[in-house]
């Protein structure tokens, strides 16, 4: 008070300074005095010493008389004073709440002595007399809204009303005040014009409130004063919401005020409340305070303005009084509808861009206090940080405001971006430059700012602020002592030529070399004044900051940190001058950071820095660009340091991510440095400045791993990345090719990467030019082009990688032949081979690919090893890439071991039970894998004398209980019938949707049909019980084997020729098939459907079960004139009577399924006369029950990779894909001689002798006209005649090719001549293929053969009878039950599945 007493408003008029400073001397006086101390280091004030002792003693009694208790005698006349009830209470509940506290405080204080608790204790039986505090009753007249607000406002307890609120306001004056007189020019809230209804209307502009810098009981003071006088009058109001955000918030205790205070009569005469440009977050504001108001919510008052033409209904043009900068937003507007803003829910919206601000705008109306609202929200061009377009159709923008960046998708997003781009530009340019603030100068500092000082001011054009310059520098010199060598002078007149710079230079070196230890705070002090130069003194600056940078090292190994630290700064201050000063960016890169480059011990921390500031801006962003420019300087004055240490640095990154693995690389907290370091190595690739002599296995390491990951332009970075190399390879001086093929080889490659095949390899399949997307300029600082993936992003397919693997290896291998003792593969090897062994779900199945494709020679313990590995992904199997690249390296590492490694055999089991899991992109590797299984096993000669069945069975002998299991899962059985359980694996092949795997498929048969023939010494088109099965799985694929394997019967030759048309015959047809009721029509209950599924697997190829082990064959005559074939006499049906079980339902198996049959298995019967089949009562249903029981898949397959041996001889992969589909030719060998089957009876011959069994004779020669593919003599089993049928039946079911079905049906229909007995059991498996032809089929001969087809399976006519019979007496029946076998039953269900 006695310092300021205008202030305290003791004085009226504001005193003079001169009597302020003796106000101000007169209370330094009074402090002393009470203090008891003297005046000691103001030296003026020291005169005052002797009237301070002499007043110590005076003030100490003064301080102790008005600090003691004094008994005040009660004169009787006191004074009156008013207490508001209120108060009273309020203070009754304060004491009442608190007293434990209050004592608690006064125990612990240090008066508590001389105060003792006799205070505390009268206090305390006060409260204990009065008892607690009472709640005073509210006011009934209140409205339930007040009511339900006052409960949780802190204002119940005063009762205050807006007449009481006002009289408080108006007996402080605040109407008068200063503060008030502001709020009120704000116009916060004003009244401004009338409504077409002549309503007056009020305006409330909320975006002009701060919350934290408006009073805001003056905000209320001001409404309830201006709404006053018209409380009695009705009115509107009008609420502008726009660019809302938290700042502008009422915050809930401050919202209920409004409810109190505000009187009832306002809530009468208020017709409509306006509410303009309400947006999202004004949406979540009522949501949060939804309590509160509730009232509000369906209010009709309440009418939301979603646009100006709206607002004109209620209020006229002219008479409309919202402020200007929210009219301004309707004009000149450019709009972009049909937008898409994507968040946790996509959103349509439009987007509007205005001359400074954007609006975004939704489609779809939102709720509201219960109304259904169009959000409008704004965003002024000086919120917009960054905007970024991702690709075509896709850009984002960064608010200040918002928590993360708004993403939208558009058709046009190249004009909006351009737009936005354009309103920010234009703010930019209409701000002010700011002010740079000079730190101040230490006494350290004194002589580092002096001099930069005077040798910056040596270059001016001024020719007497030259000389004053440099006796500036003189005295410099001497004052401090600096070690000049005599070169300076001091003196007058001296006359300083303005093209001094090489003086200046040599003086800056000459003081870098003898005073280093003025380098840090020189140089923060050039840095510092840089900016403040004029272009000309800037290029001076760089040139005598130079010779100072080397002396950094001096502070970086220095054992003090704050000398690290700084040495920190000044480089983090370079760099920010880098990325500021654009007219001097080439002479800052050319004279600080080449320089830089050369000081090898300053280069981990320079990069250090850069990588720092590259990830605080972000991928993407202008510092991270800027400073992989930089970078191309840093390199150039030492290539193989910089590049050395960039690779090193880029590689360990990459290791660490296996110490915590990720699914992707992206998801790894490191992602932002592996990727800025990427983008660093595309800067340094050109000319050879990552010197690719020395670091070529590392970058082809690099590339490998981090190809096609990351957005767009990181990903056309990597491709970059590889042409620069390969053409550094190309015009490197270190590297002198001898060999012209080398560099023909190289230049090839580059013509290659450039294809569009390799840009759909690197995942840029839809850029035009990888280099424009690799260098895509940012349209603001940190362009999010790099860190938003694109929508399309997904995992690189493994034979990508192998197709760029193997271009580089070429390449690789190409360089190598001209460089002797050149280890680049082995240590690219090395460096796979670390990464293929070791767990990262994001890198290891990379790793692996690389590692089988690049390895030239592997071992036992390796293959091991990664069978290992396998089995780990197969006990979780939810990494199926790793699991198919464990698979395609093994394809790739089997030629290379050892001829007599075990392993060989053990290979052929895995690449079955991988055929076996169902996926996809594992079936396609599977089979890739057992075709190399298959030819390494040929080229080896271990299937020259040996069947392919018994060698393979052999080897599976130790692991039989689990592959037992297997075959009871996937319902084949190997043991019972080898060659139809591998066809029944690799029919699915021709269903695979890549053609590369079906045309795979169709060689794997043509080489197992030549492996199977080697050992018998016959001809591969022979028709025998062994090569059967790959015969009939490729008739409807090989013209070969349709010109070696021929029909007996023509379709011609048993066909009706007077049909009139393929129309007709499907209509007759149809008509033969109701009826007639055929089995094959009417067992819906066997009924077969393609086995697909929904998750896009490879379908089960139904249709083959259980195959059958061995059979023997009895042939008896029978009594009439034609001689055939009878079998054992079946067993006799059961009693009609007795009681049936119905079969449980047949899953669909998991797999292709293999008809087994027991070795005591029959031919089917057969006579001259008609035959009735057996019931069905006789199903084995225990037999079936085990044939449906499912073991796990994987635990197989780790059982058989589980038992592999060791060794070391390699041998060179090549890949397959490329031969012929034919399979290895077979040479050639002497005629056989020619014996007749006797399993049928020939036409014409006699009877055979009743009850003999002979076994069939093998034919010793087979011409090419009477090698019949379904020649009764020959497959003289029945279990043999099912599985080709059915395998047949399969082909033409799954079949969507017309061709192929045509030859299929010429071929069943054979078979319903030759096989009448068996061909019913296949039957329902065509059942849906044969209603489909009859009625959508247009082909002749496809019509034809169906014909022939139902025609014979009439032809038995009561057999079929008796058939249906047994099909019509419930669900147990079975037209099986005749054979007596169950594994027959069981292939019949499977194929009905």
């Amino acid at each position: 008070m006695v310092i300021s007493p205008y202030e305290s408003g003791i004085i009226d008029v504001e005193a003079t300074p001169k009597i302020k400073r003796g106000l101000t001397l007169m209370c330094k006086i009074m402090q002393n005095i009470a203090n008891h101390l003297l005046f000691t280091k103001e030296n003026h004030m020291r005169g005052f010493n002797d009237i301070l002792k002499a007043n110590f003693e005076a003030g100490r009694r003064f301080f102790t008389e008005i600090a003691s208790d004094v008994d005040i005698p009660d004169t009787g006349n006191h004074s009156l004073s008013f207490i508001n009830d209120a108060n009273v209470l309020a203070l009754h509940r304060l004491l009442w709440n608190n007293q434990e506290k209050i004592g608690d405080y006064l125990s612990s204080s240090r008066d508590h002595k001389a105060v003792g608790r006799r205070p505390f204790d009268k206090m305390a039986t006060l409260l204990a007399y009065l008892g607690p505090p009472e709640h005073r009753p509210l006011d009934s007249q209140l409205s339930m809204t007040k009511i339900h607000l006052l409960a949780d406002s802190r204002w119940s307890s005063m009762d205050m009303t807006s007449t009481k609120f006002e009289e408080i306001m108006s007996k402080h004056n605040m109407h008068e005040k200063d503060e008030f007189k502001s709020l009120k020019n704000l116009h916060i809230f004003y009244q401004a014009g009338t409504s077409r209804a002549g309503n007056p209307v009020f305006y409330y502009i909320a975006r002009r409130y701060k919350v934290g810098e408006i009073n805001g009981d003056l905000l209320i003071y001001h409404v309830l004063l201006t709404l006053k006088p018209y409380y009695n009058k009705p009115f509107e109001l009008a609420i502008d919401f726009t660019h809302t955000c938290a700042e502008n918030r009422f915050r809930t205790d401050f919202l209920s005020k409004w409810f109190v205070v505000m009187p009832e009569v306002v809530y009468q005469n208020i017709v409509f409340t306006y509410i303009y440009n309400c947006n999202s977050w004004v949406r979540e504001y009522t949501k949060f305070h939804d309590r509160i108001l509730t009232p509000l919510k369906g209010n009709r008052k309440l009418v939301f303005i979603d646009h100006p033409a709206r607002l004109n209904e209620y209020i006229d043009l002219d008479h409309q009084k919202l402020p200007g900068s929210t009219v301004a937003l309707e004009e000149d507007l450019k709009i972009s509808n049909n937008a898409l803003k994507l968040s946790h829910k996509d959103t349509k919206v439009t987007i509007k861009v205005g001359p400074n601000a954007i609006q975004i705008t939704s489609a779809e109306k939102s709720k509201v206090l219960g109304h259904q609202v169009l959000l409008n929200d704004v965003y002024y061009a000086s919120e917009i940080e960054e905007v970024c377009l991702v690709d075509d159709n896709q850009f984002t923008l960064t608010i200040s405001n918002e928590t993360g960046p708004l993403s939208f998708i558009h058709n046009d997003c190249d004009n909006i971006v351009h737009d936005i781009i354009h309103i920010r530009t234009r703010w930019e340019l209409s701000q002010p430059d700011t002010v740079t603030v000079h730190t101040k100068i230490r006494p350290k500092d004194v002589p580092g700012t002096l001099l930069n000082v005077a040798l910056l001011n040596l270059g001016s054009s001024d020719p007497s602020l030259r000389s004053a310059a440099y006796n500036l520098l003189c005295a410099l010199t001497q004052t401090f002592d600096l070690k000049i060598e005599g070169q300076l002078l001091e003196t007058t007149g001296l006359c300083i030529p303005a093209n001094n710079t090489i003086f200046i230079k040599s003086i800056s070196e000459t003081l870098a070399a003898n005073e280093p230890h003025l380098t840090l705070e020189f140089l923060e002090e050039c840095i510092q004044g840089f900016g403040n130069s004029n272009i000309e003194l800037k290029h001076l600056c760089l040139e005598y900051i130079t010779p100072w940078l080397p002396n950094l090292t001096r502070f970086c190994r220095h054992t003090d940190e704050n000398k690290r630290q700084k040495v920190a700064l000044i480089l983090d201050k370079l760099i920010t001058m880098t990325i500021e000063e654009v007219e001097m960016y080439p002479s800052i890169q050319a004279k600080i950071w080449g320089n830089i480059g050369q000081v090898a011990d300053l280069l981990d921390m320079v990069l250090d820095s850069f990588i720092k500031r590259s990830v605080t801006g972000g991928l993407g962003s202008i510092q991270a660009e800027i400073m992989a420019d930089t970078a191309v300087a840093l390199t150039s004055a030492n290539v193989q340091l910089v590049s050395r240490k960039v690779i090193g640095r880029l590689c360990r990154l990459i290791d660490k991510t296996c110490t915590s693995p990720t699914p992707t690389l992206e998801q790894h907290l490191m992602w932002d440095d592996i990727a800025i370091l990427a983008r660093y190595l595309l800067m340094l690739s050109f000319n050879n400045s990552l010197d690719v002599a020395s670091h070529l296995p590392f970058l082809f390491h690099i590339v490998t791993l981090l190809v096609c990951t990351g957005p767009l332009s990181l990903r056309a970075s990597t491709h970059g990345l590889v042409i620069n190399i390969i053409h550094s390879l190309c015009t490197c001086s270190q590297l002198q090719f001898s060999v012209e093929n080398t560099l023909k080889v190289l230049k090839m490659s580059l013509a290659e990467f450039s294809l569009p095949k390799f840009y759909q390899l690197f995942g840029i399949s839809k850029v035009k030019s990888a280099a424009v997307s690799a260098f895509r300029t940012s349209f603001r600082p940190g362009d999010r082009s790099f860190t938003m993936s694109p929508p399309e992003h997904e995992k690189m397919p493994l034979c990508s990688l192998e197709t760029i693997v193997d271009a580089l290896l070429e390449i690789m291998e190409a360089c190598m032949k001209d460089i002797r003792n050149c280890d680049w593969l082995q240590q690219w090897t090395d460096l796979s081979k670390r990464f293929a062994f070791q767990y990262n779900p994001a890198l290891q199945p990379r790793a692996i690919i690389v590692f089988g494709c690049i390895s030239k020679s592997v071992t036992d313990s390796e293959i091991k090893q990664m069978l290992k590995i396998l089995m780990k992904a197969l006990e979780s199997f939810q990494d199926l890439v790793l699991i198919e690249s464990i698979v395609m390296c093994l394809t790739r590492l089997q030629p290379m071991l050892r001829a007599d490694s075990p392993i060989h055999k053990f290979l052929f089991w895995v690449a079955i039970s991988v055929l076996q899991l169902d996926e996809v992109s594992l079936y396609a590797a599977g089979l890739s894998l057992l075709e190399q299984n298959l030819h390494t096993l040929d080229n080896i000669g271990i299937l020259e004398n040996e069947s392919l069945e018994r060698l393979m069975m052999e080897t599976r002998d130790p692991l039989q209980w689990h592959f037992k299991q297997l075959d009871h899962a996937m319902g084949l059985s190997f043991k019972a019938n080898f060659n139809f359980a591998l066809v029944g694996h690799l029919l699915k092949g021709f269903r695979h949707p890549i053609q590369t795997t079906v045309s795979r498929t169709i060689r794997v048969l043509h080489h197992l049909l030549a492996i199977t023939s080697k050992p018998l010494g016959r001809d591969k088109f022979e028709v025998n019980p062994q090569t059967v099965p790959y015969l009939a799985a490729l008739v409807s694929v090989s013209e070969e084997v349709r010109s070696r394997c021929h029909l007996k019967h023509r379709t011609s030759q048993y066909m009706m020729t007077d049909s009139p048309s393929s129309d007709s015959l499907s209509a007759e047809m149809s008509q033969t098939v109701q009826n007639t009721a055929t089995p094959s029509m009417t067992t819906a209950p066997s009924t077969v459907t393609v086995a697909t599924t929904s998750n896009g697997s490879i379908p089960s190829t139904t249709g083959i079960s259980q195959a059958h082990s061995s059979s023997s064959v009895s042939t008896t005559a029978s009594s009439g004139s034609t001689a055939s074939v009878s079998a054992t006499p079946p067993p006799t049906p059961a009693s009609p009577a007795a009681p049936q079980t119905p079969a449980p339902p047949t899953p669909t198996p998991p797999a292709t399924t293999v008809a087994t049959t027991t070795a005591q298995s029959q031919s089917p019967p057969s006579s001259s006369g008609p035959v009735r089949q057996k019931s069905w009562e006789l199903l084995d249903q225990q037999a079936m029950a085990v044939a449906k029981k499912a073991t796990s898949v994987p635990h197989q397959i780790q059982n058989a990779a589980a038992n592999v041996a060791q060794s070391n001889n390699p041998k060179v992969w090549r890949s397959l894909d490329s031969e012929s589909n034919a399979g290895p030719v077979v040479p050639s060998r002497p005629p056989l001689f020619k014996t007749r089957s006797s399993s049928m009876p020939a036409p014409g011959t006699k009877k055979m002798d009743s009850g003999k069994s002979q076994s069939r004779v093998v034919r010793g020669s087979v011409s090419n006209e009477n090698n019949i593919l379904l020649d009764p003599e020959v497959l003289t089993d029945y279990p043999t005649q099912v599985l080709v049928l059915t395998v047949l039946a399969t082909l033409v079911r799954n079949t969507t090719d017309e061709n192929e079905a045509r030859i299929l049906y010429e071929y069943l229909a054979e078979a319903s001549v030759v096989f009448p007995k068996v061909f019913p059991v296949i039957h329902s498996l065509m059942d849906a293929k044969i209603n489909n032809v009859l009625n959508l089929c247009h082909d002749q001969a496809i019509l034809n053969a169906v014909q022939c087809i139902i025609q014979n399976m009439i032809a038995c006519e009561d057999a079929s009878q008796q058939q249906l019979s047994y099909l019509q007496s419930g669900p147990a029946s079975d037209p099986l039950e005749e054979y007596g076998d169950p594994e027959l039953i069981q292939l019949f269900r499977f194929c009905s599945q």
